[in-house]
């Protein structure tokens, strides 16, 4: 019988656990699904990281392995990369070639997005006001200037 889910100080720890752990979390696993996965709670799986530093390397270590492959192909798709392929001709023979695959704009966004929010985040404000710190304040003026005097008619010449 297990402990009860509320029981962080339970012994039901073993050390084929730290092999199961890293596995899980290279695929990706959070500290709720080990949980369900031991059938104990949360608690007690930051409990077993706390008293087991081999459990604590495995979750990590599976943790970042699995963080920085994805962070890898992401990177990949949005800088563009090669790919080897096979084409089976109308003679029966196999050719190899490499295709290139060309950078994806939402991998690129959504890389910038993360690295440098301030840049590239989807909330970024952008003052518009004539401001002296703003570097196209006077382009700006001449804009709204061109915009009262102009009218809505085309130019005749």
């Amino acid at each position: 019988m297990t402990a009860p889910k509320g029981n962080t100080f339970n012994n039901k720890y073993q050390s084929a656990y730290v092999a199961q752990t890293y596995k899980l979390c290279l695929l990706g696993a959070t500290d709720d699904e080990l949980a369900d996965f031991f059938d104990v709670s949360r608690d007690t799986i930051k409990n077993w990281a706390n008293k087991h530093s081999e459990f604590a390397d495995a979750r990590r270590a599976g943790k970042l392995q699995a963080d920085a492959e994805v962070s890898h192909k992401l990177f990949q798709r949005a800088i563009g990369y090669k790919v080897k392929k096979q084409k089976v001709l109308s003679s029966g023979d196999v050719v190899e070639y490499v295709e290139e695959l060309p950078p994806e704009t939402r991998a690129m966004e959504y890389w910038l997005s993360c690295r440098q929010r301030q840049l590239w985040g989807k909330n970024q404000k952008i003052e518009l006001a004539g401001d002296a710190t703003n570097p196209l304040a006077f382009l700006l003026a001449e804009v709204a200037a061109e915009a009262e005097n102009a009218s809505p008619l085309p130019k005749e010449q």
